[in-house]
């Protein structure tokens, strides 16, 4: 390595040689001249750069800092080549050198640092980019706050001491977004500055001064709430007549009254008004007719249509009135209770219309007949009279059916008929249907499931499907399943789809895409996802492709030309991944990286 710097230190002096000289074009022809150092067809006494072939020539530009395409300061020339190297641009003027999104001035702008659309004073002339950040093109709005977006314009508000959202006082300016100042609100005109109940004058046309919600006329103003007026106070009268008495809040209404002498709650004699509330004074009632004036126990007219002389609680129709209290007394009603077919025989109130009932079962049958009798059914007697076995017990009405279970199975086929029965259907009869019984002969058949043959017996079928009578299962030789890829081979029933392969098995596939017909899980050759990219998957040693360049002296560097194998995991001897050996001759040597720093300098600065 100390040999590779002693040539670069001659290259750097050599150019630097070259740097000084007159640079122009090269005129000559194709072909390489004696005076022509670096081969660039420039003759070394016109290149301006004689040791790089990367430049040969002075170009006029501007340096460009911040990469905006914009340079500054003065036109320099600068040793390149075709075009301008990195750094330098035909175009000067930059406006701001160090900032990339601002290059050019741009007259008649007005200020809006915070974006918001309000201005403050212009116009001005300003260096932008090719947005106009922080600048509009036209006056908006004056801006009373231009560092801040959520303030704009001027307006004022007055002093809240209550906190009712009205305020009043002198008008206080303030910025708008930001707020009014603490303690003030933009509304003003409080007519009770200091009670926050109240804020606005209203008017009032009706007065509830004892506030029973019944009001006399009265017109004015009043301070009230932003809601209404305050209680008290309404726009409208109240239903109804106007307050007789608005100094108290128990009587508000003119009625007719009764004198109530017994103190029942009915009054007698002729009627006088007074102004009342919902009760009339001690003494007096809304109640008149009281038919008997002295005794507090009764005081209305009564009206029954039922007597219970014997008192058994069931009563017979016997109209009439009598003078009463709250309720008509006892053996009295108004209503019937039962209907008693003997209102002078306590132990007999019901008349029955009954049939015989021989066999006890509460069902009878025969012709009907009349008994007055208790509140219980005479025995050996029913009301109803449709046994249809009169002399069996167990069995009184005639039930339908519409479904049969013959085989006693819990399954149903449909059959409609009748039978008598007792309280409910026999077992084997239903009203409706329990499943659907394609065997109703065979306790073990009743449900009808699809099936397919299974030939190898692997548990899934293949071929038509048909319907088959079960006990809920499909049995052998059969399956549930219809999707057998190899019917005669129980090791073999799924297809599987596959994307990638790996045929030589190094752990590496290629893209194959297609089915393979196998048991549960794809065979270990096949997947659906790709594991690297084999470059030859009939030979395990060699799984990828490389980029490789030969390596003669053996130093772990190579050089051009470069190559693309199929290898494995090691290196095939005399190639390297490396391809930027200075001298693949001499071990020694290998590529410098202060080499590229030097070649750098001398054609970038």
């Amino acid at each position: 390595m100390r040999a590779t710097r002693f040539r670069w230190s001659a290259v750097l002096a050599l150019s630097l040689t070259g740097w000084l000289c007159a640079c122009s074009d090269s005129s000559d022809g194709p072909g390489i001249r004696e005076d022509d150092f670096d081969n660039d067809h420039v003759p070394d006494d016109r290149d301006c750069a004689p040791r790089s072939g990367q430049s040969w020539r002075t170009l006029m530009g501007f340096r460009d800092t911040d990469g905006d395409g914009v340079g500054e300061g003065e036109l320099t020339g600068v040793c390149s080549a075709n075009s301008l190297p990195k750094g330098w641009v035909e175009t000067g003027g930059d406006c701001a050198p160090g900032d990339a999104t601002r290059w050019r001035l741009v007259e008649g702008l007005y200020p809006d640092a915070d974006g918001d659309g309000a201005t403050v004073q212009g116009p001005v002339t300003a260096c932008v980019g090719t947005a106009l950040t922080g600048y509009q093109p036209l006056p908006g709005i004056e801006d009373c706050n231009d560092h801040d977006a959520s303030v704009r314009r001027t307006l004022v508000a007055w002093l809240d001491v209550d906190g009712d959202g009205v305020g009043a006082g002198p008008p206080v300016p303030y910025c708008e977004g930001g707020g009014p100042p603490p303690g003030h609100i933009w509304t003003d005109g409080d007519c009770a500055p200091e009670d926050g109940t109240r804020s606005v004058l209203k008017g009032y046309a009706f007065r509830d001064l004892d506030g029973d919600g019944i009001t006399v006329a009265e017109a004015g103003t009043v301070c009230s709430p932003p809601s209404g007026l305050p209680p008290g106070y309404r726009p409208t009268p109240s239903l109804g007549e106007q307050d007789c008495d608005d100094a108290s809040a128990g009587t508000w209404r003119l009625a007719n009254v009764y004198a109530d002498t017994d103190l029942d709650g009915y009054g007698a004699g002729a009627a006088t008004q007074a102004c009342v509330g919902k009760t009339p004074i001690t003494g007096q009632s809304f109640e008149a007719e009281d038919c008997a004036p002295d005794d507090a126990t009764v005081w209305q007219w009564l009206s029954y249509n039922h007597r219970d002389t014997d008192g058994d609680g069931h009563t017979a129709p016997s109209p009439g009135v009598l003078c009463g209290g709250a309720g008509l007394p006892v053996g009295y009603s108004v209503s019937p209770s039962g209907d008693d077919c003997d209102d002078r025989d306590a132990t007999v109130q019901v008349s029955w219309s009954v049939f015989p009932d021989e066999d006890g079962d509460g069902t009878g049958a025969g012709t009907q007949v009349t008994l007055c009798a208790s509140t219980t059914l005479p025995q050996g007697y029913s009301s109803r009279p449709t046994d249809c076995a009169p002399t069996d017990a167990t069995r009184w009405q005639v039930l339908a059916y519409a479904h049969r279970d013959a085989d006693g199975d819990g399954f149903t086929v449909p059959l409609i008929g009748e039978l008598c029965s007792g309280a409910s259907l026999p077992e084997g009869y239903a009203t409706t249907a329990q499943g659907a019984d394609c065997d109703d002969t065979q306790a073990t058949l009743h449900t009808t499931l699809t099936a397919w043959n299974d030939v190898d017996g692997d548990g899934v079928g293949s071929g038509e499907a048909f319907m088959l009578c079960t006990n809920g299962q499909v049995p052998s030789p059969y399956s549930p399943v219809g999707s057998d890829c190899a019917a005669e081979d129980a090791t073999r029933w799924r297809t599987h789809a596959y994307s990638h392969v790996d045929r030589d098995a190094d752990g590496a596939t290629t893209p194959e895409t297609g089915t393979v017909c196998a048991q549960e899980t794809l065979p270990a050759v096949y997947s659906t996802r790709a594991s690297g990219n084999d470059c030859d998957d009939a030979d395990a040693t060699r799984t990828h492709w490389a980029v490789l360049y030969p390596d003669q002296d053996g130093d772990g560097v190579g050089t051009e030309p470069r190559t693309i194998p199929c290898i494995g995991a090691t290196l095939p001897p005399g190639y390297s991944h490396r391809g930027d050996d200075s001298d693949d001759a001499d071990p020694t040597e290998t590529e410098d990286p202060d080499d590229a720093l030097v070649l750098e300098l001398l054609i970038g600065s």
